[in-house]
């Protein structure tokens, strides 16, 4: 019952995340929206699956930190190539 929940609320999260990724108008408040919706609603995703499949935690566990760990820095790389390339902060519509 409660991996349910965990799963339904992980896929709402993500959903809300990418519609609210979508609506901003500079790249690094969609970089900052896509990093956060990815890491926490995965993570909300897999703890239901962890719930729910309690023989596969282990491997539940090891994508957990990968994507801990992976997310952030992906998203920290990108801004840091916009920024290289002087990606400017706002768009003017």
């Amino acid at each position: 019952m409660i991996s349910n929940i965990l799963l339904i609320v992980g896929g709402i999260l993500i959903l809300l995340g990418s519609i609210g990724m979508l609506n901003q108008k500079d790249l690094y408040t969609r970089i900052q929206f896509a990093g956060i919706a990815d890491t926490v609603g995965t993570f909300t995703v897999l703890i239901g699956f962890a719930l729910k499949y309690q023989d596969e935690i282990f491997r539940f566990l090891i994508i957990s930190i990968l994507i801990l760990l992976i997310g952030p820095v992906l998203s920290h790389a990108i801004a840091h190539s916009a920024a290289q390339n002087k990606v400017k902060v706002r768009d003017n519509d």
